[in-house]
């Protein structure tokens, strides 16, 4: 259960995270890597929803480091 809401705080901080980004210019390779994040916050929630908690929680935590590297200065 712990590792569940491990994973949905993961996500709504990526979810910020990918928020703050919509307002700024990103370039192709910024692009790609937010294509990336979404894709694996897609999967993670088919991951749950499959019961592979382990799982989700690993590429929860992919994008999350996705994430933040992109939202450094």
């Amino acid at each position: 259960m712990r590792q569940r809401q491990n994973t949905n705080d993961l996500l709504a901080t990526t979810d910020a995270s990918l928020q703050k980004l919509s307002g700024r210019q990103l370039t192709q390779d910024e692009q790609e890597t937010v294509g990336q994040i979404r894709k694996f916050m897609q999967q993670v929630k088919e991951a749950d929803k499959e019961g592979d908690l382990q799982r989700a929680y690993k590429l929860a935590v992919k994008a999350h480091l996705l994430s933040d590297a992109l939202t450094k200065p």
